[in-house]
Parts: C-alpha cells; structure tokens; sequence
C-alpha cells in the first residue's frame, strides 16, 4: 500500500524517504477501525463486531481440542509490553506461548519512564540494572510541562517524571531471548481467529490462529493473555464495539538534525518534553508535543490530541485520523523544533492510545479465560496516558495476582478480574483529560485553563506535581487541586458546568466512590497493610484474593504509607 501523495505529501514523501511502506497497511486498519467505533458511538448505531470468543458444547469443543498442537497454561497473543507479563509467569513455572501477528518483540512506539519505576523490574528478581542499562538510551535532567501563552507561560519542571528513554525494540528482544532461554514457544506472523472455551469451565480455552501461509494451529491454555492493543477484536466484542472512552490519537518519528541549545525552543538532549503546546488550537483540536531525547542528538518526537467517545454526540467537523495527522505532524514540526530543513526522519511511531473513564475496575464482565493487559485493558491514566510506565509500575502486583489466580484453580472465573492494574487515583483522571479539548469558540481556551492548573501544581511544588504526572495522587491531593483552581481561577465553575454537563452526575459519584476508597486505604493503614496481608492467608480463597489485590492497588498509588 502507499500514501495517496495527492492528499498527504509531505506524509508520503517522508514514508518514502523513511522506507516505511511497511507501516502504511497498519496505519490504515487503525484509521479504518477508529472511524468506525467513532461514527457508531456518536450516532448511537448498533456495532457489528466479529465474534472472536465463543463457547462451544462439550461435544464441539472435544472435536476441536483434538486439533490442538500445544498444550500449556498461558497463551499471549500480542508480543509488545505482554512480554515482559509473559517473562515474569515463565519464571513463575507457568507453560507459556507468546504468538504475534509480525515478529514477536517488534514495537512502532518508544517507551519513556522514571528510574523509580523501573526499578520494579529489579526488584522482581528477573532483571538486573546492568541488562537495563544496555537499553537506557538517555536519562535527562530536567522534564518540562508548559502550555502556550502568548505573554507568559508557566514551566513545571519534574526531573524524575518519564525522565529515561528506553529502546523498545532492544528491551523487548532481550525479554524475547529470555523467554527463550526459559523454553517458552515463540511464534512469529500468526493472527488470531478465534478463541473457543467450552460450556465446561473445568476445560481449558482454545486458541486457534492463522499463518500467513493460511496454516491453522489450536494451542490450548488455561488463560489467554490478550495484549493485542487499542483494537484488539476480543476487547472489540466484550465491549461490543466500544473498547474505550477516551483516546490519544498519536504520530511522530525518531529524527536527528535539529538545532540544539539550552532555550525552551530548542533541542536539548538532557531535558525531555513532557506536555507541550506551542499554539492554540488548529483543526479545532488543541495539538500537543511530547519531545524525548534518545542516542546521540535522536529526538523522538510526539504529536498527540485528546477526542473521546460520547453517545449521540454530533461529529461535526472531522477529527484527523492517524494519516492526517502526520500530514500536520511534518508541516508543523519546525514550529515545535527547528531543524531549519535539516531533520531527518528515521521512523515513524504512532498509535490511537486508549483509556476508560470509569472508577470500576472493569466496566464489562471479562470473556471466561481472557485477561486483558496493556493497551487492550486500556486501564492506564486518561491524563498522561503512560501505558508503558502502568504496565511496569503494576507488573509484580498483576503477575503474582495471575499466579494465585491459577494456584487455586479460578481462572475462569469472576476471580480473573481481579488482575488487574487499575488505580481508582488514576481513573478520576478522566475529568482532567475532558479540560484538554477545546469546549468553545475560542482557541486559547485550553491553554489559558491550563496556564493556571500548572500554575497550582507549581505552587504545591514539585513532589505535589510528580505524584500526579506520576499516578501516584493522594486524596488530599486531589481536594488541593480542585481548591486551588477555584482560587486561582473562579471561571472554572462556569467552564466545567459547560465542559462535563450531565457527565456532572459521574464526576460527583465517582468522588463519592474515590473518597470512600481513601477512607478504607487509611483504615488499611491503621490496621498496618502488612497486618492484612498475614490475615488474608487465612481467609477463605476467594476474600483472600479480593483483599490482597486491594492491597496490592494501595502499594502502587503509595496509598499503604
């Protein structure tokens, strides 16, 4: 396939001088599949979803299990963050096979995050800082966060938020020799077609896939893993059709050859952008930059908006897809880092980056035997969108609740929602994410909000504003923000009546239910969190489980100290 260069020239050239035809085909099924969630939501049309999952008697089931070429107890479809999932059960004991559409490990994104987060993989025992180090392509000083203001604008600055660049692609090779060196069956360029669980929960799932050959294998597991992402089709059916409420539609490219230098405009290699505007709104969405330095003078470079999905809401004017938006991304790239010409593109990285606006831990009853992770469970913050960081900060505590999961035999229960990395702190983000969309007929009106919210976090300091860029919000904090946006800036009651209108009706019940969760945090607290943890053993399996992942949200949001 190729870029129509009629409508997206600067796109196709660049593709071309990219040589990344082979990231066209995809580009284009997410575009197809985003539009169509997003015309069916707004319209509120009944969504024709492929039936991926189904269960099947146990006469039928019997006759496909007999066509099954692998036997085990975890099968992951997708390779990108469910590898490292998929490294930390192998080291468990678990049977583990990882298949993948494309080659196993193979990423069209960057990844950044903190040194402290990072360290969850140390901690797990599975990785050492001298493997780590190998893949740390930069670590910066300084990260920025600063909207547009024609007179003024205010900075934060958090050095220890998204502050090293990772290389993906070599962190996700490495846990792929790991996975191997463990004996973990590794298959390349096979698509999913369909998971099969029998009316008999004592039987595992069957999954069957397609090689590009038109060869079929079953594999059968106890629990499939889909880490499929954004438009997963087994998300796509157990939401029927609407696999998340918020999104980041997200371009850019890893390129050298800007004009380097210490002011804000410039690249400089020891600071990353964290949430940049440098103009109002365009196209009426207000644009956003992320900037990561990488090796050398590489500069992985983000062009991002904030759309949601909101029933019976008119479309109105469109929204540009993926393919618009790098047509945007390359004309207005010299407004955000000048290169005056000299940028060169290495390649491209994009992606509709998801988020669910609920405090529920999942808004839909899981399919029986499928866990999702990753961009598929689109559980990560509606604010920051750090799919990446929520993955590691959340992966001991998701692994070893999968591991009891299976140890006591309810894997194809209601017990599997249970693993889980949601943060009932970060899910309250989605009020936040609403105020980053343009809401009137003026085009500053997201970065003059926002000029002051920065302003308030400034004031609190920078601890106060890491623990929120970082998903770690206290209640306290919450009530210091929402206080200190009244004082600083009185129009927000209007604006947010605007804004959120009957969605008013959430926020207000969602506070109720995130102040009740602190209540029972800090009675946890009292009690002593590893207090609770001695009692649950001797609870019976199903409330020993409950109370051990409620402990387990409260050590990832710092709640339990």
């Amino acid at each position: 396939m190729t870029i129509d260069a009629t409508t997206h020239p600067l796109t196709a050239a660049a593709f071309a001088r990219m040589d990344a035809d082979e990231h066209i085909e995809r580009i284009l099924r997410m575009d197809a599949i985003w539009a169509g969630i997003r015309t069916r939501v707004a319209t509120g049309q009944q969504m024709a979803v492929p039936q991926v999952w189904s269960e099947l008697t146990p006469t039928h089931y019997a006759a496909t299990a007999r066509t099954s070429c692998w036997q085990g107890d975890l099968v992951y479809a997708g390779s990108g963050l469910g590898l490292l999932h998929a490294y930390e059960m192998a080291r468990l004991g678990w049977r583990v096979l990882v298949f993948d559409r494309g080659e196993v490990g193979c990423v069209h994104r960057e990844w950044n995050i903190s040194r402290s987060e990072l360290q969850v993989l140390v901690d797990g025992g599975g990785w050492t800082w001298a493997e780590l180090d190998g893949v740390i392509m930069n670590e910066y000083q300084d990260g920025l966060v600063r909207f547009y203001r024609k007179n003024e604008a205010v900075t934060l600055h958090l050095p220890e938020v998204l502050n090293i660049a990772l290389d993906a692609g070599a962190l996700l090779a490495l846990a792929r020799q790991k996975l191997a060196t463990l004996g973990v069956d590794i298959r390349d360029f096979k698509t999913l077609d369909a998971v099969h669980v029998s009316t008999d929960a004592q039987q595992p799932a069957l999954v069957r896939v397609c090689g590009t050959d038109g060869t079929v294998q079953t594999y059968m597991a106890r629990v499939i893993v889909d880490g499929m992402g954004t438009v997963s089709p087994l998300s796509l059916q157990r939401f029927a059709g609407r696999p998340y409420a918020g999104v980041c539609p997200t371009v850019g490219t890893v390129a050298t050859g800007f004009v380097e230098g210490e002011a804000p405009e410039l690249h400089d290699r020891r600071v990353g952008d964290i949430l940049l505007t440098v103009s109002d709104a365009q196209r009426t969405q207000q644009y956003m930059w992320e900037g990561f330095p990488g090796r050398g003078d590489e500069l992985t470079i983000y062009l991002f908006y904030y759309d949601t999905l909101i029933r019976g809401k008119p479309l109105g004017r469109p929204t540009p897809n993926l393919l618009d938006l790098f047509e945007d991304y390359f004309a207005l790239l010299e407004t955000y880092k000048p290169s005056n010409g000299a940028a060169h593109h290495h390649k491209p990285v994009y992606g509709y980056i998801p988020a669910r606006h609920s405090l529920q831990r999942n808004e839909a009853p899981l399919l029986r035997a499928v866990l999702p992770i990753g961009d598929a469970a689109a559980q990560q913050s509606p604010l920051t969108f750090c799919g990446f960081g929520s993955h590691v900060r959340n992966l001991r505590r998701t692994t070893g609740m999968l591991d009891a999961v299976l140890r006591v035999n309810l894997e194809q229960s209601d017990a599997l929602q249970l693993v889980s990395p949601f943060q009932i702190n970060v899910s309250l983000n989605w009020v936040f994410s609403r105020f980053m969309q343009p809401w009137g007929e003026a085009d500053a009106d997201v970065n003059q909000l926002q000029h002051h919210f920065m302003a308030v976090l400034e004031r609190y300091g920078t601890t106060f504003a890491t623990r929120f860029f970082r998903d770690e919000m206290r209640w306290s904090d919450y009530h210091k923000m929402i206080l200190g946006m009244f004082v600083a800036y009185l129009p927000i009651v209007g604006i947010a009546g605007r804004v959120l209108g009957w969605h008013t009706i959430q926020w207000i019940a969602d506070y109720l239910r995130f102040t009740w969760a602190g209540a029972l945090a800090a009675a946890g607290r009292m009690v002593g969190v590893t207090t609770l943890e001695r009692m649950a053993a001797d609870l019976p399996v199903r409330w020993r489980l409950r109370l051990l992942a409620l402990v387990g949200e409260w050590r990832v949001m710092g709640w339990d100290r």
